[in-house]
């Protein structure tokens, strides 16, 4: 262990931790199985870092660490931001090949003042339905690449353990794996930095989505839709640009009429709100989407100019 970098243990040290600290919390909120940390064997070992950036230091080109002549070559795949400050590191191995994460801080942009908003109820049918009446289609990556992958996996399955063909196999199912990953994360990407260009507040739905995909029918699609991940780039994108997120409890937003308030109960097989007080047809999710800008205004924007 001498021969390797302090700063390198204690990355590890920091990552059992942050298991050991997960495990106790869960443990104590006594909501079903605590989890206890699973060891990681070498096979499962993917990734190592430096929780402190010191004995290294970056020169656009290189990684040039004490005591390795040369430095490590990277490609960098964005240009890093002025005034950037490294705080740490983490290479990370998949089948592609390696790749170094550079953890950065930055000074955070002054917040803009809100001259408009947006909603954003999200779906399965729809992945998105817009305050603004724009609708963002659900793209249902991994249903599109389902046959293709069953095919590989089903050879997977046919293979010898241990034998050559099982290994070329194996890679195989995971570059599909990694293909369908890096194209939903692409798309999200996309969709999220369009979103946070469009409005200088952005309201979602809190959803709870550990809770939702325990549905054994729905939660293919709702892993497939990614709304997490969704919601986590708006959130780090509305920080980087000066706006604002806010996070609204879900309950009845899709129920509600957003005229009158009454309460229409309606399955999810319904997709139009038909309100039989005040007689107001539009789409259901539409429907939530205005009611979801509503309790996101009520909840903390009331600083909000020229909205209707």
């Amino acid at each position: 262990m001498g021969e390797h970098p302090a700063n390198l243990q204690r990355w590890t040290l920091k990552r059992l931790d942050a298991a050991f600290q997960g495990f106790f919390r869960r443990l104590k909120a006594r909501k079903g199985k605590a989890g206890f940390p699973r060891f990681r064997g070498k096979g499962r070992w993917e990734a190592f870092g430096f929780n402190e950036f010191s004995g290294i230091r970056f020169d656009g080109k290189r990684l040039r660490f004490t005591g390795m002549p040369g430095g490590l070559k990277v490609h960098l795949h964005r240009q890093l931001p002025e005034r950037a400050d490294i705080r740490s590191c983490v290479f990370r191995h998949d089948g592609s090949g390696w790749f170094v994460c550079l953890q950065i801080a930055v000074p955070a942009p002054e917040k803009r003042a809100i001259a408009s908003a947006i909603a954003v109820d999200l779906g399965l049918t729809l992945f998105a339905y817009c305050s603004d009446n724009v609708v963002i289609p659900n793209p249902r990556i991994a249903r599109r690449a389902a046959k293709e992958l069953r095919r590989r996996q089903r050879a997977l399955f046919r293979c010898q353990k241990g034998s050559h063909r099982r290994h070329k196999v194996r890679v195989q199912v995971a570059r599909l794996h990694r293909k369908i990953s890096n194209t939903r994360n692409s798309w999200l990407h996309r969709e999220s930095a369009e979103l946070v260009k469009r409005a200088d507040l952005i309201v979602v739905e809190d959803l709870k989505v550990a809770n939702l995909i325990r549905n054994s029918t729905l939660a293919r699609s709702i892993a497939d839709a990614s709304w997490s991940r969704f919601v986590s780039m708006l959130s780090y994108k509305v920080e980087k640009t000066g706006g604002h997120l806010i996070r609204v409890d879900p309950r009845n937003t899709s129920q509600e009429c957003s005229r009158c308030h009454e309460l229409v109960p309606k399955s999810l097989a319904v997709r139009t709100h038909q309100c039989p007080s005040c007689g107001l047809t539009i789409h259901r999710d539409y429907n939530g989407s205005l009611n979801i800008l509503r309790a996101g205004i009520g909840a903390g924007a009331l600083n909000v100019i020229g909205l209707r």
